[in-house]
């Protein structure tokens, strides 16, 4: 029996042995078992093993972001935020604007500044103050028709389109053209008498009044040759020879055709009734002239005195024939 029993005991710790199991408690195969899982796994992040180690506050992960904010402004990456208000985004630099095309230098020098000119009235708000007008002083009229249009153009419609300037200029040549006007374009522009003047430029004093700017007068001087070369399109009919701003209300506006308005500009055509237009009345009346009509009892007067003045004082007309 003894024999038996050792041989049992032989054979028990032998095939232990062989198959190479350890006799562990279970709280050693535990243990045995979370060091197998963790030799296995993947090796833990940075930010996840502080997590376990440690359990993160406010404070650590405000400075963490802090860091990591600070880090991108060092690298140029980012911009810190903060409780100022947002700065607008930088605008990408505009393309250059193609520059304008060059007005031709002007061939008429522009008036000179007169740092003494009496400055206009102010416009109200609510309507129109009428210029003061110095009806005097006589103006100094170029000699030249031309360089007259030149400045109608500047002074009347400098601010307007081309195309409100050229109107402007056709109203002036319509003017000239027509034969209740004067001839000559100078004549027209600078027209007046002891009560206004047809332009009001020419009077108020307007020339001289600031520095002429050389861009706009060299412009109205091409628009205005243009015109009075024929070159351009014509925007008004050949009877407009009356305009005036939309800012004023003439007591004449209603007696004409209104034909058309450009800008702020409104152009009138031909009178309604066949009256006449303003200005047209203007003009200084033609001296009157002796008239001389040939009358038949007159030559036989003439004759009958002729005669007696032939025959003598004692003879008559009527025995000299017989």
């Amino acid at each position: 029996m003894r024999g038996v029993a050792l041989v049992l005991i032989a054979a028990s710790l032998g095939g232990a042995a062989w198959a190479g199991v350890s006799i562990l408690t279970p709280p050693d195969r535990a243990q045995a078992g979370s060091a197998r899982l963790i030799a296995h796994s993947a090796p833990l992040p940075q930010d996840l093993s502080e997590v376990v180690a440690a359990p993160e506050t406010d404070a650590d992960r405000r400075a963490r972001l802090n860091a990591r904010l600070q880090t991108m402004l060092d690298e140029g990456k980012g911009a810190r935020l903060t409780d100022a208000p947002p700065r607008p985004p930088a605008r990408a630099p505009r393309p250059a604007r193609a520059i304008a095309k060059a007005e031709p230098s002007a061939t008429f020098a522009p008036p000179a500044h007169d740092a003494g000119a009496a400055r206009p009235a102010v416009r109200r708000a609510g309507g129109y103050v009428p210029p003061t007008l110095d009806l005097k002083t006589p103006p100094r009229m170029p000699q030249n028709d031309l360089e007259c249009l030149t400045q109608a153009v500047y002074y009347e419609a400098r601010n307007e389109s081309e195309e409100g300037q050229a109107a402007v200029a056709e109203v002036v040549i319509n003017r000239s053209r027509h034969r209740a006007y004067p001839k000559s374009i100078c004549e027209v522009v600078y027209q007046r008498n002891s009560r206004t003047c047809q332009f009001t430029f020419t009077c108020d004093g307007s020339i001289g009044r600031r520095p002429v700017n050389a861009v706009a007068w060299a412009r109205a001087e091409r628009i205005a040759r243009e015109v009075h070369e024929g070159r351009s399109s014509s925007q008004l009919p050949k009877n407009s020879v009356n305009y005036h701003a939309n800012y004023v209300r003439p007591s004449w506006g209603a007696r004409l055709a209104r034909v058309r308005q450009i800008g702020a500009h409104i152009f009138y055509g031909a009178p309604l009734n066949g009256g006449s237009t303003p200005g047209a009345d203007e003009r200084e009346a033609a001296p009157a002239r002796l008239l001389f009509v040939r009358n038949e009892a007159l030559d036989r007067a003439y004759a009958v005195l002729a005669g007696q003045a032939s025959t003598g004082p004692s003879e008559t007309p009527d025995t000299a024939s017989q």
